[in-house]
């Protein structure tokens, strides 16, 4: 399924939402949203910039899993479909492609 650019499709068990994903707030909601979905239903897809991902919460087999794009543990994986079973974090699968956004986010993740 391609969507258009800035949309992203999150789907999981009972039902599913389109939300803007269009510059950092929306990013920062999308990240909201599917991290409380993934506590609450379980496994969840986000499709966003032509993209799929498989969000989970890291189990107790994966509590050590670091995130490949910035290096901290995941609470919640993502897997694409082209990542050969890599595991990232939330925030940078699905944070957007900026490097100032990256940066943010590994100041933030060290301080919290």
């Amino acid at each position: 399924m391609e969507l258009a650019r800035g949309i992203a499709h999150v789907s999981f068990v009972g039902g599913g939402v389109f939300l803007p994903a269009r510059d950092p707030y929306d990013r920062q909601t999308l990240i909201e949203h599917v991290t409380q979905r993934v506590r609450a239903k379980g496994p969840v897809q986000v499709l966003v910039d032509n993209h799929r991902w498989m969000i989970q919460e890291a189990g107790a087999a994966n509590r050590m899993a670091t995130c490949a794009a910035c290096g901290l543990s995941v609470d919640a994986a993502c897997y694409s479909n082209v990542s050969n079973g890599t595991p990232y974090c939330v925030h940078c699968a699905l944070g957007g492609p900026t490097r100032a956004e990256q940066l943010d986010h590994l100041e933030w993740r060290q301080v919290g």
